[in-house]
């Protein structure tokens, strides 16, 4: 069974994802990391927490038309000089590359107009495992800021497969703050209790927070660690190599 939508649709539910579940089979997975995303199957969720996913949601919150996700840094390039109206946006190594117009930061671009604008992104986890996946039948960018948005939608969509992908660090090293908000993630999926204070001590314990903190952004930290601040799915399409929000009401 599966339901569809178009990116500009604004859709009620009708039946909560756990009565979905009870219904329905439904198989979760959580694969990590580069290789996690490249082998991952059925309705796929990236997750990033620190930071790309919350850069992807906020962006299309404060008004973007869609976000270009990309892997390689001169391809990133090569996209702003043939599309020089479109904002340069991502880093590495947490820090914003040269040239870029904005770093990889939700809290910063939480305060700017992005009404009519277009985004490249490259960063070193998050849109690496975007355009790796491309054995998913469908991919969305997940986070704990958009939790019960993806919980409803993916309930709705009701695939076989849900796979879980978070990114981790340079995405090759797992990272506390994805590995716990897929945990988050697949609970929530199956009905079953969530800890999320637990959780959240975790993963200000964890190197990932140490990084924010290092590079003076416990702002994003924080930002990272709020959930359901939108009711929101990113939806990558391969076709268009474009992710557009598909809005839950």
């Amino acid at each position: 069974m599966s339901l569809h939508f178009s990116f500009s649709t604004h859709f009620s539910l009708c039946l909560g994802a756990e009565q979905f579940i009870k219904e329905y089979f439904m198989e979760v997975r959580i694969n990590s990391c580069l290789e996690g995303a490249r082998e991952a199957r059925g309705l796929t969720v990236i997750i990033d927490v620190f930071r790309s996913s919350n850069t992807i949601l906020t962006c299309l919150d404060r008004g973007a038309d869609y976000i270009i996700p990309v892997g390689p840094l001169d391809e990133a390039y090569r996209l702003k000089e043939a599309n020089p109206d479109h904002l340069l946006v991502g880093e590495r190594k947490s820090q914003t590359p040269e040239g870029f117009d904005l770093g990889n930061s939700p809290v910063e671009i939480s305060q700017l107009d992005m009404r009519h604008k277009k985004a490249i992104l490259t960063t070193s986890a998050g849109t690496q495992g975007i355009v790796s996946a491309r054995l998913a039948q469908e991919i969305v960018v997940g986070s704990f800021a958009n939790a019960q948005a993806l919980v409803a939608y993916i309930g709705k969509q009701n695939p076989d497969v849900v796979t879980l992908a978070p990114m981790g660090f340079a995405s090759s090293d797992k990272a506390e703050e994805d590995e716990q908000c897929a945990l988050y993630l697949k609970q929530q999926l199956l009905g079953q209790e969530t800890d999320m204070e637990q959780m959240r001590r975790k993963i200000l314990d964890s190197k990932g927070a140490d990084r924010l903190r290092r590079i003076g952004r416990e702002d994003d930290m924080e930002f990272g660690l709020r959930l359901d601040l939108y009711n929101m799915i990113p939806r990558y399409d391969a076709q268009t190599q474009r992710i557009q929000s598909l809005f839950i009401t």
